[in-house]
């Protein structure tokens, strides 16, 4: 008999280094979960970070940091900070807090609900988003300083994409205090100089804007069936025909035929007629028949307008024939600008369409939506964002560092 010498190696213990991903993910994890202890322990105020130069000082005294930590320091954090597990951590968590963007609605104001006292209303003004975005930047730091020196060109994608990101991150997150979102009310034919933040504050911008023309597109109304007491509409997986003339569907035991439409109708006495009149309604002639009692009724139908009352045609026990208010399909302002001496310029904005003025983008957001087509005000955004070319150029780095991998693999196989 003889024995076998074995060399038995330790278990490597929770916390020892080198850090894999166990330890990886529980000092993310505890970051974000920081974060929102705090959040909620001040009372869902933020994190109001320092304008213009500050938030660029503060960001050479990170780059400072992260160099005399590199060169100067000697620890296993170190390492580990631009490490495979580190990074996807990181990474994961950063994520994971955008995800929650995209399913959580933003800016919603109200305090009093559990979601806003944790900041998940305010991602990326909340304490959780710092230090996520901290730990992220901290990772990506080292480890574009471990890649990147000494230099090789082998190393350009890598670089290109992990440095573009850096740039994005840092310039969505101090970028974010130079950044305006203002809410403006046009009337028409009256100049407005103030702009107003979430807050209510009041800017003044430099410059007036004024209403011209406010112009909406509508799709047709449809013809329903309703509950005349309720309001509800009744048969509710039933396809709606448009008012239109010679249009005809069956609702239950009534078939209903549009025999005539006007675009834009006011009542006389002896029903509607054409007009070109302000605040005019669509209007159709109905024709109802019952097919089981051979009943028949005919009328006028409108949805009505700020100058013209909503009318349904009444059929049998409570139910009655009613038009749909017209969607919107686009709409858009044409509006003046004043700046300077004596200086004009016009534009229009409608929605997905902005508008470009001394800095500021304009967005159409709204009108006033009990006047419908015949509003004469109009709801604009502006937006100012001086930190979205920087934003661009990494996005712009990011897209070069894949262009140049693809570029590099198929000259390898080739």
């Amino acid at each position: 008999m003889y024995e076998q010498s074995e060399t038995s190696v330790p278990k490597r213990k929770f916390m020892q280094f080198p850090w894999k991903y166990r330890e990886s993910f529980m000092v993310s994890a505890t970051l974000v979960i920081l974060g929102f202890i705090i959040e909620f322990a001040f009372g869902s105020k933020g994190v109001s970070l320092p304008g213009w130069p500050a938030n660029l000082l503060m960001l050479m005294l990170f780059i400072a940091y992260v160099l005399v930590f590199h060169f100067l320091i000697k620890h296993p954090v170190k390492k580990w900070l631009s490490s495979v597990p580190a990074a996807i951590s990181s990474i994961t968590m950063f994520a994971f807090l955008v995800l929650l963007m995209a399913f959580i609605p933003q800016d919603t104001q109200n305090v009093s609900t559990f979601i806003s006292k944790t900041g998940l209303d305010h991602i990326t003004r909340s304490w959780p988003f710092l230090f996520s975005s901290l730990f992220l930047l901290f990772v990506l730091s080292f480890t574009i300083i471990r890649r990147f020196l000494p230099f090789s060109l082998k190393n350009i994608a890598f670089t290109l994409n992990h440095l573009g990101l850096f740039i994005v991150v840092v310039a969505a997150s101090l970028g974010a205090s130079d950044t305006y979102k203002l809410t403006m009310m046009l009337n028409e034919n009256k100049i407005t100089v103030a702009a107003f933040n979430e807050r209510g504050q009041a800017f003044d911008l430099g410059f007036g804007l004024k209403l011209i023309k406010f112009s909406i597109d509508e799709y047709p109304p449809q013809m329903a069936v309703i509950n005349s007491r309720s309001g509800k509409i009744l048969y509710p997986g039933k396809t709606l025909p448009e008012a239109k003339k010679g249009n005809r569907a069956v609702f239950g035991n009534w078939t209903i035929e549009v025999n005539d439409f006007i675009e834009n109708a006011q009542k006389d006495s002896i029903g509607y007629v054409i007009t070109s009149a302000y605040g005019s309604a669509p209007a159709a002639l109905v024709n109802a028949f019952n097919n089981k009692t051979n009943d028949t009724v005919r009328g006028w139908v409108t949805s009505g307008s700020p100058y013209v009352y909503p009318e349904n045609l009444e059929l049998s026990g409570d139910e009655a024939i009613a038009m749909t208010i017209r969607r919107p399909k686009k709409f858009s302002s044409y509006i003046r600008a004043f700046y300077g001496t004596n200086k004009t310029e016009d534009f229009t904005v409608e929605v997905n369409k902005p508008a470009h003025l001394k800095g500021w983008t304009i967005y159409q957001t709204g009108y006033d939506e009990e006047m419908g087509k015949w509003s004469t005000r109009s709801i604009i955004q502006l937006v100012n964002d001086p930190w979205l070319p920087v934003v661009y150029t990494g996005i712009f780095m990011i897209l070069a560092g894949a262009l140049y991998l693809l570029w590099k693999g198929r000259s390898t196989l080739s």
